[in-house]
């Protein structure tokens, strides 16, 4: 995955970049938040849910990325987000 010359020179990955990058690759699915925080800690972005819950709103406000409500088999539905994929 490319990353950006601030990136490159701090030596530190922006999480919202990681996030969408995640997205994009597998833009044919779509995942949770919980997904999101491991992949962000495979990274090692430790981010907290309110954290990546704040990226998600943005990238979804910037129409990066789309989220559902899904219901599933469980008792309570579950928000999933996917890559927006350009027209």
């Amino acid at each position: 995955m490319p990353i950006s010359r601030r990136e490159f020179e701090s030596n530190e990955l922006d999480p919202s970049f990681v996030i969408e990058e995640f997205l994009r690759s597998d833009s044919d699915n779509a995942f949770t938040i919980e997904d999101l925080i491991v992949e962000l800690a495979s990274n090692r972005i430790p981010l907290k849910r309110n954290e990546v819950e704040s990226i998600l709103k943005s990238l979804e406000n910037d129409k990066r990325i789309a989220s559902k409500i899904v219901s599933l088999n469980t008792k309570s539905d579950v928000v999933h987000y996917i890559y927006c994929k350009p027209i």
